[in-house]
């Protein structure tokens, strides 16, 4: 069985969101220019997609509070029975330190969410990760025992008010990774393009993980897998970022290059489990 770490599904509510998803990223890239979107349309069709390729459950990660991709939305999906193959994480996107903390508590306190995420270039205002002022979010995460996912790569900068890659460098998460040791730091796009970076510093902390997502097949991103191989197998994540790519692009990848039946299994199931608490 594999688990989903990044995926969004067109839950009420969120129908456009998912549809605008299929292109916005295949049209940004040379590398996946020859990559055909889902087409899935409705949310039986891509239960559908996941049931033929083994994906037994999906992550879904929030973003904000603003209708058509909120939380609240997120939430009363969660309360569903559609959600039984399906977990949520906290979005903090387009809200001050001030705004987020107070939305971890609010949704944290339901124990419908397993996680907190965060695009960096979406705190208000600017502040680079590691700045001391964003730590009551990682102590509200610690209070709910939620692990924290942030978004890091070259695209996320570029999209910012302010691009300037520096403040997605994966050093930004080592006072964060040093200061809070039980906090579970997941870093989604895995910081492309600083591949080797990112491999440094996870095999320093191992509260630190990664997810490649859709940058698995981009240049020198067979060095995640390299080091997973090689002992970093505990801390890769299989995330496909679906629908900003389709199921088989996102799986082709990790398949190719993890050959070991153990170290594919905890990356493409058991990591992930005991992330999120599940056990089957």
């Amino acid at each position: 069985m594999i688990i989903d770490f990044k995926m969004k599904a067109p839950i009420p509510s969120w129908e456009p969101l998912f549809d605008a998803g299929k292109t916005s990223v295949l049209e940004l890239f040379p590398y996946l220019k020859n990559e055909q979107p889902t087409k899935a349309v409705t949310f039986a069709d891509v239960i559908q997609e996941m049931d033929g390729r083994d994906i037994g459950y999906g992550v879904i990660l929030g973003r904000d509070n603003v209708p058509g991709s909120s939380n609240e939305e997120l939430y009363q999906f969660l309360q569903s029975p559609e959600a039984e193959r399906f977990r949520g994480f906290i979005g903090l996107e387009n809200m001050t330190i001030n705004e987020a903390v107070e939305t971890i508590h609010r949704y944290g306190a339901t124990g419908a969410f397993s996680g907190v995420t965060v695009n960096p270039a979406k705190i208000l205002p600017l502040t680079n990760i590691d700045d001391p002022t964003l730590d009551p979010i990682f102590e509200a995460c610690l209070a709910y025992d939620l692990p924290f996912c942030i978004t890091m790569s070259l695209l996320i900068s570029l999209l910012s008010d302010k691009p300037d890659y520096d403040y997605i460098h994966p050093k930004r998460l080592i006072p964060i990774a040093k200061k809070y040791p039980d906090l579970k730091l997941i870093v989604s796009h895995a910081a492309w393009p600083f591949v080797d970076e990112m491999i440094a510093v996870a095999i320093h902390f191992p509260n630190i993980f990664l997810v490649p997502d859709f940058y698995s097949g981009f240049p020198n991103a067979k060095a995640y897998f390299d080091a997973a191989n090689s002992g970093l197998e505990d801390q890769v994540i299989f995330g496909s970022c679906y629908p900003n790519v389709n199921y088989d692009y996102a799986l082709g990848f990790y398949q190719e290059y993890l050959t070991d039946s153990e170290i594919a299994d905890k990356v493409f199931y058991a990591n992930a489990a005991k992330l999120l608490g599940i056990s089957e």
